[in-house]
């Protein structure tokens, strides 16, 4: 889970949570990737700096891959991506 690697992930779908304080970025993350087929992978943009924390714990605790952390290039410091596979597994 590096901002290095994230550049090489292709995202199935896009999340906007900006503006969006926890829990709510993780609610949509959840709401969104039950929409997803096994192995696409979602990217989630945020503002909420404690986002980051909160989906590795949510996908640490749910069996969804975190691929991954990327933050954009318009708006750094600002807005970050997360990448986020559904897994094989995880049924809402």
């Amino acid at each position: 889970m590096t901002e290095e690697n994230s550049s090489h992930f292709k995202a199935s779908y896009q999340l906007d949570c900006s503006w969006q304080l926890c829990p709510v970025p993780i609610l949509m993350t959840e709401e969104k990737l039950s929409d997803l087929g096994c192995g696409e992978v979602l990217e989630v943009i945020f503002t909420d700096p404690g986002a980051r924390p909160d989906l590795e714990a949510w996908c640490d605790a749910t069996g969804n891959p975190l691929l991954g952390f990327r933050e954009c290039a318009e708006a750094p410091r600002l807005k970050s991506s997360a990448f986020v596979r559904r897994g094989a597994s995880w049924k809402k």
